[in-house]
């Protein structure tokens, strides 16, 4: 992985291949991500602009070329890059973890309004959707049945939190490859000591439960939606709080999975333990004194 980092730094072209060829493999494109995260908490926010354009640029031609369309690079510019780029140029100038997770739940919570503010009944969209990716795919118009009510009552109410969560979920992975791959090269174990002392505050928290509670009163809407993107953000806390307890504590990495299997299983449970870490500090408690500072 050293090699892998250092080659990504060695230039923009070569930073911007990388983010191509990611790019291209779905499963993979998370390291586009990365690697703009790498060149941009390393070299600032200018290198980090120039090697998205330059990649973005690539990305459309060969897209427009082999399918008509380049629609998806500017997607993932946008959707993608663009809040990396940000939230990159922020944690290297205040090397704080904490503070990132908050603006990058700032980035979230704005997507989420602006959302609404663009299209008058989310619901109304995300079926139009489903429905355009069922005729891609050769299925017949509607799900019927139990699927159809499903669909309508379940899941397209929260498909407005749910893809930004995903967005945001993509972002964060990105941010932290390319923190992991700058501490590899030039502070090991750094990102490991940031990421247990992460803690969104507990103004943070108190907002959350207030979302929380005004989601399940209100119903479907913004404010649910910002109660999914904000329990989205302390899962990743109680991810956090259990990294540092496990380590404080020595157990086995073992337990660590359990607990990533755990979190989409266990949304609300999670968030909620994130929460509450938050609130009453229950890291510096389980750990034994205070967090690592960032």
């Amino acid at each position: 992985m050293k090699a892998f980092a250092a080659f990504i730094l060695r230039g923009p072209f070569q930073a911007a291949t990388v983010m191509v060829a990611a790019s291209l493999l779905p499963l993979l494109s998370i390291f586009a991500a990365g690697a703009l995260a790498l060149v941009t908490l390393r070299q600032g926010l200018q290198q980090g602009a120039m090697v998205a354009a330059i990649a973005g640029a690539i990305l459309f031609a060969l897209l427009f070329a082999a399918a008509g369309t380049g629609e998806p690079a500017l997607r993932l510019v946008l959707e993608q890059w663009l809040p990396v780029l940000v939230l990159a140029e922020w944690l290297r100038r205040t090397v704080s973890l904490s503070s990132t997770l908050l603006l990058w739940l700032g980035l979230g919570a704005l997507a989420v309004v602006g959302f609404h503010l663009v299209i008058p009944d989310p619901a109304a969209h995300w079926e139009q959707v489903v429905e355009a990716f069922l005729a891609a795919a050769g299925a017949e118009p509607g799900l019927g049945g139990e699927a159809e009510a499903l669909l309508q009552e379940d899941l397209l109410p929260l498909m407005t939190g749910l893809w930004a969560a995903n967005l945001m979920l993509i972002v964060l992975a990105g941010l932290l490859i390319g923190r992991a791959l700058q501490a590899l090269l030039y502070n090991p174990g750094g990102l490991r000591a940031e990421f247990h002392g992460l803690d969104l505050g507990r103004e943070a928290g108190v907002v959350a439960l207030a979302l929380w509670v005004g989601g399940l009163l209100a119903g479907p809407g913004w404010v649910a939606d910002l109660a999914l993107i904000t329990g989205a953000a302390f899962v990743v806390q109680a991810i956090a709080f259990a990294h540092a307890v496990a380590a404080a504590r020595g157990w086995s990495g073992a337990w660590l999975v359990l607990v990533y299997v755990a979190a989409p299983l266990l949304f609300r449970p999670m968030a909620l333990v994130g929460i509450g870490d938050a609130l009453f500090q229950w890291r510096r408690r389980l750990t034994g004194g205070q967090p690592p500072a960032e």
